[in-house]
């Protein structure tokens, strides 16, 4: 037990229970490791990854997690000798944003259907894999397989639709961020006068995409939730119980889809016309150029 990694075959899960249990033995605490769960076809669903490291302030103690924390799930343990995390059989959540606020939403991803599955733990470059099986709750007795299935393709279906809204405000935001700290580098009247440009009608798209205002969760009692939001909840409401979608859910999901797209389009257009005036004016200044899928405000590419 103690020379090598080992992962243990967990027990049958039940759907709609309390999950399970996933639990593997390490000689020591591994440098690099993570957990997944992966389908009968090999196509990762879930993947458990060890918590980022940490910045304490100035008084020694480590930051509060942020209001999206709660939809990550928990972070891979990775001590030497036993360690376990507690599945609870749904998949990779959506992508979620700091100071993220959502009303009304009670689960992130879709819960995995009954099946054959397997899990693997890879650790300092050690991989070991056991299978995984997921059963119908037997109590349920007016719903099928395939029913579950139906379930299950709807909800990550809308699971990536906000995906692909949260993406949109990170995006957005990396540029804001990356913007204010060109204005810091130079006081260039052209390039102020097209940031601004920029700044404006991508706030506005981000306002239609996410509740900008939401600063607690009491703020949405206040201010109407946007298309993320109204996504997630529809998630949130298949996921209620066992069985297949309402029939009204996926016409609610044609239109919040279409909002969506027009939001997107929008922003692409951004992108093209505005975005690309101040990175001409930031290349004329010998500045580093925005890029939306930058996360530093200084920029990702070295000049």
């Amino acid at each position: 037990m103690t020379a090598s990694t080992r992962l243990f075959t967990p027990p049958t899960a039940v759907r709609s229970g309390a999950g399970v249990t996933l639990s593997w033995w390490l000689p020591e605490a591994a440098t690099t490791a993570k957990l997944e769960v992966l389908d009968s076809t090999g196509v990762v669903l879930r993947t458990f990854e060890l918590a980022e490291p940490v910045e304490e302030d100035e008084d020694g103690e480590a930051p509060s997690p942020g209001p999206e924390a709660r939809y990550r799930g928990p972070s891979m343990p990775n001590e030497a000798g036993l360690n376990f995390i507690q599945w609870d059989l749904r998949t990779q959540p959506a992508t979620t944003f700091p100071g993220m606020i959502l009303w009304g939403v009670r689960t992130f991803s879709p819960a995995s259907p009954p099946g054959r599955y397997s899990v693997r733990l890879t650790a300092d470059g050690e991989t070991r894999t056991v299978p995984l099986t997921i059963e119908r709750n037997p109590w349920l007795t007016d719903v099928t397989d395939a029913d579950l299935h139906a379930q299950y393709q709807f909800s990550r279906g809308v699971r990536d639709k906000v995906t692909e809204a949260n993406e949109a405000i990170i995006a957005i935001r990396n540029v804001k961020a990356q913007l204010q700290d060109r204005y810091e580098r130079s006081d260039d009247n052209r390039l102020r006068s097209a940031g601004d440009r920029l700044d404006t009608n991508a706030s506005e798209v981000e306002g239609n995409v996410y509740q900008v205002r939401n600063q607690s969760n009491q703020d949405p009692l206040n201010y109407p939730i946007k298309v993320n939001n109204r996504l997630a909840n529809l998630m949130s409401m298949a996921e209620r119980g066992d069985g297949r979608p309402m029939n009204n859910m996926p016409v609610i999901l044609d239109i919040l889809v279409e909002e969506l797209g027009g939001y997107t389009d929008r922003m692409q257009e951004i992108w093209e016309t505005d975005l690309a005036a101040v990175n001409a004016e930031l290349t004329r200044l010998n500045l580093p150029t925005i890029d939306p899928s930058c996360e530093r405000p200084e920029g990702c590419m070295v000049m």
